[in-house]
């Protein structure tokens, strides 16, 4: 079942001016509910003009972009009700923390949205325990806490809104290792939960491999390919031609590959590559 269909849409700053910019084109595709969706483009790809169409930051130029197949703009004084349904989180979201204490801003949405009283407090609450933010953090300024910690409570205030569909625009830039895994384990964690659709636009090709059922690739404005994560990868020239690439671990296959040694072409991250070595190892030991 779709939850999202964009038909057609384009988008162009400076309409009308001598400095028009066509910053995404003739863009169509659809997603399933609970799917996981990755967005991977060189930078000015249109990736961040895209997303912002899915909640109505931006309007379209032309085209439409559905809802549980009604138009989002089809009633413009209840677009509202649509970033209820879209949640959207901008690249480096501690930067927007503005609340006295960590409750209030992760309460700041839910609250707006018509959420009260006791219903308040245990969606605030529950959501913290979700993402792993400490109850003796909550009448803290957020301010006072480290930068991975402003991001989980950033990621809470969009999370505590509960939206069906919820975007991300380079959830783990500008953390180490261990920063990156705990914010993807949020974002599983979210979307079993809810049964959330995720979507997610990253440059690291080792976060796709490890998370998204599929990637939407973008050029100059326009999606060049949509398909599954593995298939994607599988065209490894292809996205080195528009200035991509593939994970490191599928560049080292490739090479072992190139030497002659019979390793599968479908090794995306390093657990495909552990399995892939030991079926390998013990092949050799049954030879």
């Amino acid at each position: 079942m779709s939850v999202l269909q964009v038909k057609n849409l384009s988008h162009s700053y400076g309409g009308n001016t001598p400095f028009i910019n066509d910053a995404v084109n003739d863009v169509s595709f659809t997603i399933e509910a609970g799917e996981m969706i990755g967005i991977i483009g060189h930078t000015g790809s249109g990736k961040s003009t895209l997303v912002q169409h899915l909640n109505g930051i931006l309007k379209p130029t032309k085209g439409e972009i559905l809802i549980d197949d009604s138009n989002i703009w089809d009633k413009p004084k209840e677009i509202r009700k649509i970033r209820s349904k879209v949640g959207l989180v901008f690249q480096y979201p501690e930067y927007q923390l503005f609340e006295e204490t960590v409750f209030k801003d992760i309460a700041f949405g839910p609250k707006n949205m018509g959420v009260s009283g006791d219903e308040l407090k245990k969606r605030v609450l529950d959501t913290c325990r979700l993402i792993g933010v400490k109850d003796e953090y909550l009448e803290k300024s957020p301010f006072d806490l480290s930068g991975g910690e402003k991001r989980r409570v950033a990621i809470a205030g969009v999370m505590a809104m509960r939206p069906e569909i919820i975007v991300f625009d380079e959830p783990t830039a500008g953390l180490d290792p261990q920063g990156r895994q705990e914010i993807i384990k949020v974002i599983n964690e979210y979307r079993h939960a809810f049964n959330a659709t995720v979507i997610i636009i990253s440059h690291s090709m080792e976060d796709m491999a490890q998370m998204a059922d599929k990637l939407l690739v973008m050029s100059k404005g326009e999606v060049v390919m949509f398909d599954k994560t593995e298939e994607v990868f599988k065209q490894g020239d292809k996205l080195r031609e528009i200035g991509l690439n593939v994970p490191i671990v599928t560049r080292v296959f490739d090479r072992l590959r190139e030497k002659g040694l019979n390793v599968p072409n479908n090794v995306f991250t390093v657990e495909n590559a552990v399995e892939a070595l030991k079926k390998i190892k013990a092949g050799d030991r049954n030879a």
